[in-house]
């Protein structure tokens, strides 16, 4: 097996960022819902480390789109971390274990995301009134992490196996190029 991007897996990743970006369009009206963090970690089953290309795409498209922000940085640092334990585990095919890795995820992406806040409002004046607004900004956000890992749990544990037997037959399929 080549070790370079072969031509299908180019294809993949521009298919993963249209549905990835379609499926976020489509869920926006429901608050932290979303199949961001389900297909970035089934993308990873198939792709491998390849799949982490993704996400800059992704966040350029979204940043063309709602202009820059501190959640670019965030979302730069934060997806792969998921999709870095999807590559860890990849070789697992509960569909609760991915359940609970995506409901965690889901959980603690406020936290995760905490450190550029943190950054980000320490203009205010010091290092510790950045850390005292970088904390209230998180704790405030627990609500919507508690959403969305519920979401997450759900989606995962709902869409795992019919998805996982659908890459399954795409990286069984021999490469054409």
């Amino acid at each position: 097996m080549k070790k370079g991007f072969r031509i299908i897996d180019i294809a993949y990743i521009g298919m993963a960022v249209a549905l990835i970006e379609s499926c976020k369009v489509a869920l926006a009206f429901l608050p932290n819902i979303e199949l961001t963090s389900f297909w970035l970690v089934m993308f990873t089953l198939l792709l491998g480390g390849k799949a982490l290309f993704i996400v800059p795409i992704f966040v350029a498209i979204e940043a063309s789109l709602y202009g820059p922000h501190v959640w670019v940085i965030m979302y730069l640092y934060v997806w792969p971390i998921l999709m870095i334990a999807s590559l860890i585990s990849r070789k697992n095919d509960s569909a609760l274990f991915w359940a609970l890795l995506s409901g965690f995820f889901g959980l603690a992406f406020g936290a995760l995301c905490t450190p550029a806040q943190v950054i980000f409002f320490n203009h205010v004046k010091t290092l510790e009134a950045g850390l005292k607004a970088g904390f209230a900004w998180w704790i405030a956000g627990i609500p919507y992490d508690v959403v969305h890992g519920i979401g997450n749990f759900t989606i995962m544990l709902v869409l795992y196996r019919p998805i996982r037997i659908a890459i399954n037959k795409l990286g069984s399929a021999p490469p054409k190029d």
